[in-house]
């Protein structure tokens, strides 16, 4: 099981990373808000600069996958709308900061899964085991 640890890291940040960029790929379509939060996080978190301009790509490629983010979104920040329109400096740190619901901490969660679990991939695939041959093959 040992040896397949940072295959399962692999596999994990996959699937959290691509679920990041469908969720904050929608961002930008955000009713009222979306350019708020697109230029919050242009000018203070890099992260999810990176996540919403790579999956604005994702979210048009594939059917669907944006009303699934927006819908999300809208669940998990639904509350902090209001503030956001009065103060568009406080947006990320309303988004990272506080805490609406149950969407909003898995959307956090989900945020700061992708850097933790590249730094796990990274140190399990160092210290993965080795392949020893004892018998040389001729």
């Amino acid at each position: 099981m040992r040896r397949h640890l940072h295959t399962i890291a692999l596999v994990l940040l996959v699937l959290v990373f691509l679920f990041d960029l469908v969720l904050w790929g929608a961002v930008p379509g955000l009713p009222e808000v979306g350019g708020i939060i697109e230029r919050s996080a242009n000018s203070e978190a890099i992260l999810a600069s990176i996540y919403i301009s790579l999956g604005g790509f994702l979210d048009g490629a594939v059917a669907g996958l944006n009303s699934l983010g927006s819908g999300m979104m809208i669940d998990g920040l639904g509350d902090g709308f209001a503030r956001m329109i009065e103060d568009p400096s406080i947006a990320m740190d309303l988004i990272l900061a506080s805490n609406y619901n149950r969407t909003h901490g898995w959307i956090k969660t989900l945020y700061w899964a992708t850097p933790v679990l590249s730094v796990t991939f990274l140190l399990l695939w160092l210290v993965r085991p080795k392949k020893v041959d004892l018998i040389r093959k001729r």
